[in-house]
């Protein structure tokens, strides 16, 4: 595979990349434009794994690129308030790429 399995550990988590107290902190490009939606049922993780991903990339890409929600009454799906999830990650990536 080419990686040590410590490597590839640290590559599934995010937060290496994006927070100081790791050592892959600053080491990657981050996208400048994200959206997360998360069900706030879901029982395959806790929702403070999407709040912290959010909130480090606000730190980072500041507050008006991260657009994060969590849905209620949903669990780890393409969450959406309403509307389809394609359509509406479709229209979202047009909105910021006319800013």
């Amino acid at each position: 595979m080419g990686s040590s399995i410590a490597t590839r550990q640290n590559m599934y988590n995010p937060m290496y990349y994006l927070s100081d107290a790791y050592s892959g902190y600053g080491k990657s490009n981050v996208a400048k434009n994200w959206r997360i939606r998360t069900g706030i049922q879901q029982g395959d993780t806790s929702l403070n794994v999407e709040t912290n991903l959010a909130l480090a990339l606000k730190q980072i890409v500041g507050k008006g690129h991260v657009d994060f929600k969590t849905i209620w009454d949903k669990q780890h799906t393409m969450a959406e308030t309403s509307g389809d999830p394609e359509t509406n990650f479709i229209n979202w990536v047009k909105k910021v790429n006319k800013k």
